[in-house]
């Protein structure tokens, strides 16, 4: 979706088409990013939720999803479902290609889907699971057999696992770091790990006449540091950034365009529920949550921009639970205090908190230590690095909590999956919950609809009941960028698209 937003100090509104001037085919776009994904950009090893800015300009997917969240065709020119709803059969396009010129063909979709069931570290289990068989019908027809109807599958082949990896690649030991897709762009050689990804424009893309006049080079740069994202895009170092909510006033106030989506997440403290003994009991979370004064760290580190909210879903998201009532997110002190004693824990409990050392995580992990000690509870606190940070509370399991955004995905399927069924990345503890399994079932055997949207509500207001994480607010997606800057887009799941991004100028 083309994000919407202001510029000129706010006044008038504006899109990223700012400029009226004719697009420079061999231009350069030089993006700074907030984060390095944790330096993995395999699609399917990876587990930081905001890799998909790095992976979209290399791998192209099985569908795409447009800006409405309907799934349309990209590498599968057409789609059929049977009647069961147990095969679900894709047409390939012809005259595709991965960069390192290996042919796309069924057998290349039948391993990449085999890679991401089965690979040690793959991420994608979870959403791969109903996956039974893959059969190649003819080189441009392959068939998913599936255990059950499985109604978000197409959604998720328009995400990370439909991403296309050449098999050729597989075994190479630099494809966290060097992406080989059949995407608009490849990655180059002149990047730095942590610091810097370089992409230039495949001249055998398949789709090559919708990126006819997007830019040439991509560089894609890492700074962690809020401040410097911003003055360094302010004083035209870079051509577009990521900002921090609290930055959206200061933004506003230059000369540039301030662009701004609502997402499909939240920010929220994720619980590891099986490490530590308090943190197994719900009315433990429960009274964490009355602890936390959402509204007050909205105004105060997040520039009044995020929306307070117990519940994962943005309120206008079709998946969110309608009839929470103003209670879901109370601030009350005291009767958190009381429930954590109900709970067996009158003189509060010790639990241990990580975030990237980066504001607002950093800034509004302290806040919220800091609320859970007025009811009693020490939050020892881990500050470190992104990769370190998920290492510890997704790989080795070492931390109970973490706090982060959540950034959305293309189907609220794929957040279930993620946070709340057993398996799933963001729930090391690997706790179920009976009811959110049965209804995660219902919600896949459901077609798209009305019925449908009613399931996912129900699962939005149990998530809500059992506090499995503490969402904090909704926040959405804020960039800065050049008036040069046009065609910035983001993704239903939250991830900035630079495939078609151009820059006003003179073709040279």
């Amino acid at each position: 979706m083309i994000l919407s937003g202001c510029s000129g100090g706010g006044k008038s509104p504006a899109s990223s088409d700012a400029s009226a001037g004719p697009a420079d085919p061999n231009a350069t776009l030089r993006f700074s990013f907030a984060t390095d994904a944790s330096k993995n950009y395999d699609p399917v090893t990876a587990a930081n939720p905001f890799v998909n800015t790095f992976l979209l300009p290399a791998y192209d997917r099985l569908l795409d999803m447009d800006s409405k969240g309907k799934v349309v065709p990209m590498l599968a020119e057409k789609t059929a479902l049977s009647d069961d709803g147990l095969t679900l059969t894709l047409t390939l396009r012809e005259g595709v290609v991965f960069h390192d010129g290996t042919p796309f063909d069924a057998t290349a979709v039948k391993a990449n889907i085999e890679r991401a069931k089965t690979a040690e570290r793959s991420t994608l289990k979870p959403e791969l699971a109903v996956v039974t068989a893959v059969d190649v019908v003819d080189p441009r027809t392959v068939a998913l057999k599936l255990s059950a109807p499985t109604a978000s599958l197409p959604a998720q082949l328009a995400d990370r696992a439909g991403m296309m990896v050449s098999p050729q690649a597989f075994a190479k030991p630099d494809l966290a770091l060097a992406p080989v897709g059949t995407g608009p762009y490849r990655v180059v050689e002149g990047g730095q790990p942590g610091v810097l990804v370089v992409y230039e424009r495949f001249d055998k893309y398949w789709n090559a006449s919708a990126t006819a006049q997007a830019v040439k080079r991509i560089e894609l740069s890492i700074q962690l540091n809020p401040e410097t994202r911003l003055r360094s895009t302010g004083a035209d170092e870079f051509d577009a950034t990521m900002i921090n909510l609290d930055q959206f006033k200061a933004a506003s106030d230059t000369k540039l365009q301030v662009l701004s989506q609502q997402g499909a997440g939240a920010f929220q403290v994720y619980l590891n529920m099986s490490k530590n003994p308090a943190l197994a009991k719900p009315e433990v979370r429960a009274a964490l949550s009355m602890a936390l004064d959402r509204d007050g760290i909205s105004k105060a580190l997040l520039g009044g921009q995020c929306t307070p909210s117990a519940q994962i879903f943005p309120k206008d998201y079709w998946a969110a639970a309608p009839d929470l009532g103003p209670d879901a997110a109370k601030f009350d002190v005291a009767a958190a205090k009381k429930k954590l004693a109900e709970a067996g824990f009158p003189d509060g409990f010790t639990m241990s908190m990580a975030s990237v050392n980066v504001a607002p995580y950093s800034t509004v992990t302290e806040a919220i230590a800091a609320q859970l000690r007025e009811i009693g509870v020490t939050v020892e606190l881990k500050i470190a690095e992104p990769a370190q940070v998920m290492a510890g509370f997704v790989g080795q399991k070492t931390v109970d909590s973490y706090v982060s955004l959540w950034p959305g995905a293309v189907d609220p399927a794929q957040t279930v999956a993620s946070l709340y069924l057993p398996g799933g990345p963001l729930n090391p503890g690997g706790v179920p919950d009976e009811e959110i399994t049965r209804l995660a079932r219902e919600g896949q055997a459901t077609p798209n609809g009305e019925a449908r949207e009613k399931v996912y509500q129900k699962i939005a207001a149990r998530a809500v009941a059992l506090t499995s994480h503490l969402p904090v607010c909704s926040a959405p997606l804020v960039l800065m960028a050049s008036t040069k800057v046009r065609g910035l887009t983001t993704t239903v799941a939250g991830a900035i698209d630079l495939r078609a991004v151009q820059l006003a100028g003179s073709a040279s």
